[in-house]
């Protein structure tokens, strides 16, 4: 059974999200990224981790994408990078976020640095934690500079680990935080050493609750 199979129902898929995403088909059809609206038939998925900093002017946005399979998590296939106006990050909570999320350097949110971020995702499925709320900015600027937003199939290993919990511990409320519930499932948390450990640790958690739903079928 492929790794999508188990969790379809938990794909994020609100109404407005799923005409947006039909909207953006249409009229990307006859352009290079008219592939990344087919249906992907493979057995790899894509971690993506996001924070983003509002400024007066543009968000300052880090991010990390990890290529994952049933078997791992190939943190040898990484995307890292942080967008924003160069010399941006200058104010004490800018300096923060690019020490908290470790993302290298300060890249302009080009079409060419946007065009190499989504094709490194491809088509494939994104999972992460809390992932209507964390990509909303990096959306933003794929509308505005690509005319279109990450059309991918989603899944929000939030919901999935509140939705196991629920499942096997009714009684137990399911804990809030990203670092709780890598605890309550027994996740190296690697650190959660910048965006890349985010990423990393998003992985590693779907593949823990995907065994855990495994074994309880």
């Amino acid at each position: 059974m492929r790794l999508l199979d188990r969790h379809v129902a938990l794909f994020s898929g609100s109404l407005r999200t799923l005409l947006r995403r039909e909207s953006d088909r249409r009229r990307c059809a006859d352009s290079p990224y008219a592939w990344l609206f087919q249906p992907y038939m493979g057995e790899e998925l894509v971690a993506l981790a996001c924070t983003a900093t509002p400024t007066a002017t543009s968000p300052v946005i880090s991010l990390a994408a990890v290529v994952l399979s049933q078997q791992q998590v190939r943190t040898s296939r990484a995307f890292v990078m942080t967008l924003g106006t160069p010399g941006q990050v200058n104010t004490a909570s800018l300096r923060r976020h690019h020490l908290l999320c470790q993302a290298g350097e300060v890249t302009s949110p080009s079409s060419d640095n946007l065009s190499a971020l989504v094709e490194f995702i491809g088509n494939r499925p994104i999972v992460g934690w809390q992932l209507d709320q964390r990509i909303g900015a990096l959306n933003i600027e794929l509308s505005k500079r690509l005319d279109f937003a990450l059309p991918n199939a989603q899944v929000d290993v939030a919901k999935l680990h509140q939705r196991q919990l629920r499942r096997l511990h009714p009684e137990v409320e399911a804990p809030s935080t990203f670092a709780q519930a890598l605890a309550c499932w027994q996740v190296p948390s690697m650190g959660m050493h910048g965006v890349l450990g985010e990423a990393t640790a998003s992985a590693l958690l779907y593949m823990r609750l995907q065994r855990v739903m495994a074994q309880a079928a």
